[in-house]
């Protein structure tokens, strides 16, 4: 109880935003999983994950527009109290280290924080595990404790597994990830203005060029390094400043008249599936 107290003390699993500290985290916590560190747009701050599910799962979430904070490793503390009486022994099982007999506190993986599109607020839970932990019955008592935890609180709760992830999606949305910050590759701000002008013009322009030879072009037409174009294109990307089919394989040598300008900067999201219904 002393580590679970000084935890809490040191403000993990507290916080919103950029302020909020994981309970668990990949430095103090071994996985066999893999795990990664990642900065995300939403929070401006480094996301913990113990599985390529969960990394996955929260590049879906960050690429939502919808999405205004993204709480990894969530701690089922508050008003626990609440829903104890209401568990049988098997369940209680699961909040108690049954060899120590130290209290356990679980931890939900995403508690996300949407702004829908008629402006309400609104929060949602999910668990994130391969699809063949669920056969397990320890899982299962676990996410029974989630599911009345999060019922309690009046909170949307959901188990999703790696089978329900499209994982093309999430695949071209990590490729694109780490270019969504351009300052921290030197490009300023004043650059990226005229870069953007540039590339959206060579694109009007391009026809059915494919478009790594137009990204090539680019480079050479400012005169910049090689590769710019291509980050670049994938910053735009992100911004939803070009819009692209991502639920197929980002192809760079596919006509770059399959590339949208999206003049206004808003994005409907045509090419993006909802992760409500996940």
């Amino acid at each position: 109880m002393k580590k679970i107290n000084k935890l809490i003390e040191e403000g993990y699993g507290q916080g919103e935003g950029k302020d909020y500290k994981p309970f668990i985290d990949v430095i103090r916590v071994s996985t066999k999983g893999r795990a990664s560190r990642i900065k995300g747009w939403k929070t401006q701050r480094v996301h913990n994950f113990l599985s390529d599910s969960e990394t996955r799962f929260f590049y879906l979430l960050d690429f939502d527009d919808e999405v205004i904070d993204i709480r990894e490793h969530y701690p089922l503390i508050t008003d626990l109290e609440k829903i104890t009486p209401q568990l049988d022994e098997q369940l209680l099982k699961r909040l108690i280290n049954q060899k120590t007999g130290e209290p356990i506190i679980l931890t939900t993986t995403f508690f996300v924080t949407k702004k829908e599109k008629n402006g309400e607020v609104n929060y949602y839970a999910r668990s994130v595990k391969d699809y063949r932990q669920l056969e397990n019955n320890q899982v299962i008592e676990r996410f029974e404790i989630q599911r009345r935890y999060w019922e309690e609180r009046g909170i949307n709760y959901g188990i999703v597994t790696n089978k329900e992830i499209p994982k093309t999606l999430a695949k071209n949305i990590e490729y694109i990830h780490s270019s969504y910050f351009l300052d921290e590759y030197g490009i300023t701000s004043s650059q990226q203005e005229l870069y953007q002008d540039i590339l959206f013009h060579l694109l009007v322009q391009a026809g059915d060029m494919p478009l790594n030879e137009l990204l090539m072009n680019f480079d050479k037409e400012v005169n910049a390094d090689k590769g710019t174009g291509l980050l670049l294109f994938k910053h735009l990307i992100a911004h939803k400043r070009l819009l692209v089919d991502m639920l197929k394989t980002l192809d760079l040598t596919m006509s770059a008249n399959q590339v949208l300008i999206n003049e206004g900067g808003e994005y409907s999201g045509h090419f993006l599936e909802s992760v409500d219904s996940i």
